[in-house]
């Protein structure tokens, strides 16, 4: 009865933060006239999530700021980014111990970070694929050498769709200049990347539980993580780029103020990768550090 009324009681906040004429104006000024409907999709999101229903409102209007800075929808089935509830550890001065915290965490999906790259215009191409055993014919982990069979016709794993013969996960992009790039990693490479960058993925190992993005949606995770990985490491970043790949997986407070979660960074810094002004910055843009002008704590509930 207790979680019932708390989730209750988070919705009623998010309701009314998004009702707040200071946050309407907030919203607006980013998105403009698509600005209602992503707040209504805001309640959708909360009110379909039984996790985030028990986090903290705050950090879910301050995730889904962020996401909006970007222009990228908060429904996780459409595979661009996602408003995803994290228990957070949080030293508490009183009692001088850890207090749990369920709050939300800003996530870009791999469909987001695709869509930040076309968005650029330095990039003529990009595909992504879950390879099958049958399909790869031979891979250099020094060089990054990859080699696929010549005729599919013969492969036929794709078409039962068996986890267990999935080989890895491929990602490569085509630069109007003509530069191409590409990124394999096996399907146990990315199971020890999870393990190793996600707290959330070792708990539900350990403990045999399905909370981690990780654990419920596999697929999707390695996709992201090898799409992530080429970008940043041989991508030309736009600075919507640069700051994507900063955001992720951060939990944003009131103040503006955003600190990893379950993820620490997981790519290289980006003064290593390719950085470059926009082309062109849209209208209403602004960059994920406004988010301090969402005063949320001036919100009534």
């Amino acid at each position: 009865m207790e979680e019932q009324q708390t989730g209750l009681s988070v919705s009623r906040q998010v309701k009314g933060m998004i009702s707040d004429e200071k946050v309407k104006k907030k919203f607006a000024e980013v998105l403009g006239q698509k600005a209602p409907q992503f707040l209504a999709s805001i309640t959708n999101v909360v009110s379909g999530s039984t996790q985030l229903q028990k986090c903290d409102a705050n950090s879910i209007m301050a995730a889904a700021f962020v996401a909006a800075t970007y222009d990228l929808p908060i429904d996780s089935n459409l595979g661009f980014s996602a408003i995803v509830p994290y228990n957070n550890s949080k030293w508490n001065p009183q009692t001088k111990k850890y207090d749990k915290q369920m709050e939300a965490q800003f996530q870009i999906m791999y469909k987001g970070f695709i869509q930040l790259a076309i968005r650029s215009g330095y990039y003529r191409r990009m595909n992504y694929a879950v390879v099958y055993q049958d399909e790869l014919k031979r891979f250099n982990p020094i060089t990054g050498e990859i080699e696929f069979v010549e005729d599919f016709s013969q492969c036929t794993m794709r078409e039962k769709g068996n986890e267990e013969e999935v080989a890895g996960y491929y990602a490569r992009f085509e630069l109007v200049t003509g530069y191409v790039q590409e990124l394999f990693m096996s399907k146990q490479n990315v199971e020890n990347h999870a393990r190793k960058y996600s707290q959330a993925y070792r708990s539900d190992i350990e403990k045999k539980t399905k909370k981690s993005k990780w654990t419920t949606d596999f697929e999707a995770m390695a996709l992201k993580t090898v799409i992530k990985l080429l970008l940043s490491k041989w991508g030309i970043l736009s600075i919507d780029m640069q700051r994507a790949i900063q955001d992720d997986q951060k939990v944003y407070d009131e103040s503006g103020t955003g600190a990893y979660g379950d993820n620490k960074p997981d790519v290289i810094e980006a003064q290593d990768a390719f950085i470059v002004e926009d082309h062109q910055q849209n209208e209403g843009e602004s960059g994920a550090a406004e988010i301090g002008g969402l005063d949320l704590e001036e919100v009534e509930e």
